[in-house]
């Protein structure tokens, strides 16, 4: 069955996450995602391999994880885009298109002949969908950036790690993919648009914005309290301390989201600290959640006499908030990831089976496409040109002058 964007055409003019992620949500749910890759050396993405992380001795050492992390499902054609033929076919390409997905920096397309108002004249009907990174306004749209720096400005880099420790980045790039979600949901609602109106539209997310939204509930509060700017978050959350956050077992690491006042003797019989009931430093649900400092001692000494395994046990028959810590390796193997999609495996011409990130979106009716494997560099060129039109005599010429 085909999936909910089957026959939307996609010219993707990106790098690395934001631009590539986005249109690879995109190419999951259907769309024909046209990836247009520097003509030497495609994108950068195609890398960063194996070895550089973990060395020559690795299993897959020159396959590269983060070009197959971003591009799945997607037809891959090569361009030199300084060359007026390859502007041609490019403007071919864009006539037809339902998006154009970019997120080179501002003024790079438009240098090329490809800005918003150049191409909506020539396609009304275009979505013309930039992800950036700090927004279509203001003084600081032609600085550069990356993940980190939205991080940094955003606010989560001054919110993490532990209360007297440096600020601290996520450990992953949450604010690159999470840019790319953004991304891909104002393309999704200016399809939506374009259905009633019949316009295309020009879409902006930037990973800055991205990032300040992310946190509603937390920048809101220094807004509301007068400035009060609150902790780091140390091992919960910067409002929350005591059972929030992650405690240490016998053998790794559980964390907890809280114990309500209804939980909390059940909560204290399993964990065997029936003597802290009577503790007002422990028993008020308000000190126990927001100064939560001597149950947060209490517990660290308890939860390394079992297994993680044992403590779930108990927490779940008294229906406590609680999971284990997994590492990657855990999540790979997950009943739970693997039975949704969430993880998935692709058969790779290059590496054979592999277990792979999937989509976390599920669709009843139109299912998405998670296990079709990333393309080779420039590897449905021909395939593109001859479907728009051009004759092989074209295709060889464009060789020829190393257009393609």
């Amino acid at each position: 069955m085909p999936g909910p964007l089957a026959g939307v055409k996609v010219v993707e003019i990106a790098q690395e996450i934001q631009g590539p992620y986005a249109g690879l949500f995109l190419a999951d749910m259907g769309a024909d995602v046209l990836k247009i890759e520097m003509r030497d050396i495609g994108d950068l993405s195609r890398y960063m391999l194996v070895r550089l992380i973990a060395g020559p001795e690795a299993k897959n050492a020159d396959f590269s994880h983060y070009f197959l992390a971003m591009n799945r499902g997607k037809r891959s054609l090569t361009l030199d885009l300084k060359k007026p033929e390859a502007q041609e076919i490019l403007f071919r390409l864009l006539d037809t298109a339902d998006v154009l997905l970019s997120n080179y920096r501002p003024g790079v397309l438009d240098r090329l002949g490809f800005g918003y108002e150049a191409l909506s004249q020539r396609n009304p009907r275009l979505i013309y969908a930039l992800g950036s990174s700090w927004g279509p306004n203001g003084p600081w749209v032609t600085r550069p950036s990356r993940d980190t720096l939205a991080q940094a400005a955003g606010g989560i880099m001054a919110k993490n790690g532990m209360p007297d420790d440096r600020p601290l980045p996520c450990g992953t790039l949450v604010a690159d993919h999470s840019g790319a979600l953004t991304l891909m949901a104002g393309i999704l609602a200016a399809l939506y648009a374009r259905e009633k109106t019949g316009k295309g539209q020009k879409v902006d997310a930037c990973i800055y914005g991205t990032v300040i939204a992310l946190q509603p509930m937390e920048i809101n509060f220094t807004s509301v309290s007068g400035g009060i700017e609150t902790r780091r978050a140390g091992r919960g959350h910067q409002f929350l301390q005591g059972v929030w956050g992650a405690f240490r077992t016998k053998d790794g690491w559980i964390c907890l989201a809280g114990v309500d006042d209804k939980r909390w003797p059940h909560f204290c019989r399993v964990m065997g600290i029936e003597h802290v009931l009577a503790d007002p430093e422990c028993s008020d649900n308000v000190i126990r959640n927001f100064r939560g400092v001597k149950i947060e001692r209490v517990l660290d000494e308890v939860f390394p006499t079992k297994t993680t395994d044992e403590w779930m046990t108990l927490l779940n028959s008294v229906d406590i908030l609680a999971t284990p810590v997994q590492e990657y390796r855990d999540i790979l193997n997950s009943e739970q990831a693997l039975i949704n999609g969430y993880i998935t495996e692709m058969e790779h011409p290059q590496i054979g089976k592999v277990r792979v990130v999937g989509n976390p979106i599920t669709l009843s009716d139109t299912p998405l496409t998670t296990t079709t494997p990333p393309p080779e560099l420039g590897q449905h060129s021909e395939e593109i040109l001859l479907e728009a039109g051009f004759s092989w005599e074209d295709i060889a010429a464009f060789r020829e002058k190393a257009v393609i």
